[in-house]
């Protein structure tokens, strides 16, 4: 079972805040614009070795905030194991101040391993639904109403300080589907120190693509 997380969407800035935790380069792109929001989402994490020198909760994953204050966020998770856990979660907003997980139960994946986070908002019920897939097989699935995606980024997180030296990893295939057009959603894109990844799109501006998105090593408590 994952440890206790305590995450929360800054929606105010479209970047994902964490509390009580600390965060490794990252690629992210938001927010959109006032009359569109992220209509689906996937990309496909290749899993790298566990982290090296880690008594800590390590999580690498991509999420959406939301117009809700929600943050829904399928994840790889290395917790005093050799191996990963991968599941689907969402955090959601309770209060100014509160939120409370929900989450699919996990299954184990290795190095190597490809593991595929696709989101989709289902206008009949106005729910996300996370599918997580293991080289291709479908091991979870979360629905959630959580409002309307404004943001998208990755994360290479850790509960504490204590994760040691998080290998490094790829993000493959991503795709980003909005609902409204917009060629400047470019101008959203940011990226961490020593990460690479080009965001494009050709059907002016409602589907972005990114071939691969490239996270370099990054060792907690180096700084």
């Amino acid at each position: 079972m994952p440890s206790p997380r305590q995450v929360l969407a800054s929606l105010a800035a479209l970047t994902f805040a964490l509390v009580d935790a600390a965060m490794g380069p990252a690629f992210s792109t938001g927010p959109v614009a006032s009359n569109s929001f992220i209509r689906e989402a996937t990309s496909t994490l290749v899993l790298p070795k566990g982290p090296s020198g880690s008594s800590g909760d390590t999580s690498l994953w991509v999420g959406m905030g939301t117009s809700n204050g929600d943050l829904i966020q399928s994840i790889a998770e290395n917790w005093d194991a050799s191996n990963w856990s991968v599941y689907a979660y969402t955090l959601l907003s309770t209060g100014p101040s509160s939120q409370m997980p929900v989450q699919t139960d996990g299954t184990p994946a290795d190095e190597g391993d490809q593991i595929t986070m696709h989101y989709k908002y289902d206008d009949s019920t106005g729910n996300y639904t996370q599918t997580v897939s293991l080289n291709g097989a479908t091991v979870a699935t979360l629905s959630t109403s959580d409002g309307k995606a404004q943001g998208w980024g990755s994360a290479v997180e850790c509960a504490e300080e204590d994760c040691g030296t998080v290998g490094a990893h790829s993000w493959v295939d991503t795709k980003i589907i909005l609902d409204v057009a917009d060629p400047d959603y470019i101008k959203t894109l940011g990226k961490g120190d020593g990460v690479t990844g080009d965001m494009s799109t050709s059907d002016s501006g409602k589907t972005w693509t990114v071939t691969t998105i490239k996270i370099p090593e990054f060792t907690f408590g180096s700084s």
